[in-house]
């Protein structure tokens, strides 16, 4: 499991060929880039991705990697715990609507509390 956080002075601009996040929460804002299949996402210290914020809950999300016919392959995010309890607050897709699973797009946000997004970046195809 990668666990490697890179500091970049810009950065909304994937230059990598891995899909990234970029993490904003209580801690800052910081890149992690994607190369499971799968990561847990909330408040709890064991997910794979932590969120620092007492408005996310323990175990707020899933993050699943979908393989499609053309041999690519995005992420999909899923609201509530491996076990498949929902989250309390929820998952909002762009600031526009409550989703409960969406394939992300390059530039989609995903906020799970005031304060606390994830942006989603695919990589560059060249």
């Amino acid at each position: 499991m990668s666990e490697q956080i890179h500091e970049e002075s810009e950065i909304s601009v994937n230059l990598s060929s891995d899909h990234t996040l970029v993490v904003t929460d209580n801690s800052g804002t910081r890149k992690m880039p994607l190369v499971d299949d799968k990561y847990t996402i909330g408040r709890e210290p064991t997910n794979t991705v932590h969120l620092n914020s007492d408005f996310v809950s323990r175990y707020h999300a899933i993050l699943l990697k979908v393989q499609h016919r053309d041999c690519s392959n995005t992420y999909r995010i899923v609201d509530g715990s491996l076990s498949g309890k929902p989250s309390k607050n929820g998952i909002v897709l762009n600031a526009l609507q409550k989703v409960s699973s969406h394939d992300l797009q390059d530039g989609d946000i995903i906020t799970f509390a005031p304060e606390v997004h994830i942006l989603y970046l695919a990589p560059k195809l060249t």
